[in-house]
């Protein structure tokens, strides 16, 4: 099977080609079509088999299409929630690889991280956030952040969250 079987826009499949994969993994050819259809997703496997890319280029799918709301929010359309610092930065790493040829803008809000960058963030409309909980919650009990257009969540590694 091919990316290009997976019903993924072009702008993703030219980023895929640039990254040198030719065929997707099992998870991938499993969620892929599945997210993109709408849905609800649990999925396991094994580190490195691909899972971050089965749920970063469905969401990036969804915001290939023009929200469906008519809210005029400044809040994101997609949230990924990570349990570590880490693995936000290796989501939010692979939403710019994948999305290197789309036009959307994205962040992450987690500890470890100015203030001034997560508030200058969220002061703009942004369309994908990927964030650890406890500096998502700061951020929500300040009323610095709304969901009123959010479309799509993501728990990568619930178990994980779930254990702490």
């Amino acid at each position: 099977m091919s990316f290009s079987k997976l019903q993924l826009n072009e702008p993703i499949l030219k980023a895929i080609k640039l990254c040198g994969y030719t065929a997707p993994t099992p998870i991938q050819s499993e969620a892929i079509p599945q997210a993109i259809a709408g849905h609800d997703l649990i999925a396991t496997a094994q580190t490195g088999t691909g899972k971050t890319a089965a749920f970063v280029m469905p969401a990036l799918m969804r915001l290939s299409v023009p929200s469906a709301s008519l809210k005029r929010s400044k809040g994101p359309r997609v949230l990924v929630l990570t349990p570590t610092r880490e693995l936000a930065n290796q989501v939010t790493e692979a939403v710019k690889t994948y999305g290197k040829f789309m036009r959307i803008r994205s962040g992450a809000i987690l500890g470890g991280m100015p203030y001034f960058e997560q508030q200058r963030l969220l002061s703009q409309p942004v369309d994908l956030i990927v964030a650890t909980p406890g500096r998502l919650i700061d951020h929500m009990e300040r009323g610095r952040i709304d969901f009123s257009r959010l479309e799509l969540l993501i728990l990568d590694e619930a178990d994980r969250m779930l254990d702490m």
